[in-house]
């Protein structure tokens, strides 16, 4: 199973994204912390998450755990919710690192190495409790409970998608295709993200 989806995402989503992309917005205008805000992003998530999968799509769940990390920021206080959901399913693990830069001591640039646990497994949309993950990572920088810290990517090789909701903040689909992306470009215009809109009306403009 992982070797499947890791030789998969190497060829066709390296480093777990691609250009053709669209991104939207899930809380705002609502203010950080507030029911309104988070009733909103939870709503948002799942109409678009529903609109791209069927309940009877055969999907990967790919998880970056950085159980090792310490968020001083946040801290992920329910750090075994997610595998709680998750219960009963199969997980196969795997390990990844990240390469950052910092300054040493005497000011020249350095290489570290950071390393993550992959979690990954599959099976039917339907065998996901998939609007209580989402619910989950809205809640992590909201302050609320139980919250899921992890980076989760739910990914169709079928359709060549992968979805992933970074945080209350927003989501992105990748796709290999326009033609993917496009009815959701139009069904959900109001929601693209502003700062962004320019670069998505000029890919998916109609050629």
């Amino acid at each position: 199973m992982k070797k499947e989806i890791i030789e998969y995402l190497n060829s066709n989503f390296p480093n777990l994204s691609g250009e053709i992309h669209i991104r939207f917005e899930l809380g705002e205008p609502f203010r950080n912390g507030s029911n309104r805000r988070i009733k909103q992003v939870n709503k948002r998530v799942v109409t678009i998450f529903e609109e791209i999968f069927d309940q009877d799509d055969f999907i990967f769940v790919y998880i970056k755990d950085w159980e090792n990390r310490e968020d001083l920021m946040f801290g992920n206080t329910t750090p075994k919710y997610l595998y709680e959901l998750l219960h009963g399913k199969v997980i196969e693990d795997e390990v990844g690192f990240e390469l950052d830069e910092d300054d040493d001591k005497e000011g020249n640039t350095i290489e570290i190495k950071n390393e993550y646990q992959i979690k990954i497994l599959n099976g039917l949309v339907s065998s996901f409790p998939y609007s209580k993950i989402l619910e989950g990572i809205s809640h992590y920088e909201q302050g609320r409970k139980p919250a899921i810290g992890q980076d989760v990517f739910f990914i169709s090789k079928n359709k060549d998608i992968i979805f992933h909701m970074y945080d209350d903040r927003g989501c992105i689909i990748h796709a290999k295709s326009k033609g993917k992306l496009r009815p959701l470009y139009v069904k959900y215009n109001d929601w693209i993200v502003d700062y962004w809109r320019e670069y998505f009306d000029g890919l998916f403009k109609e050629e």
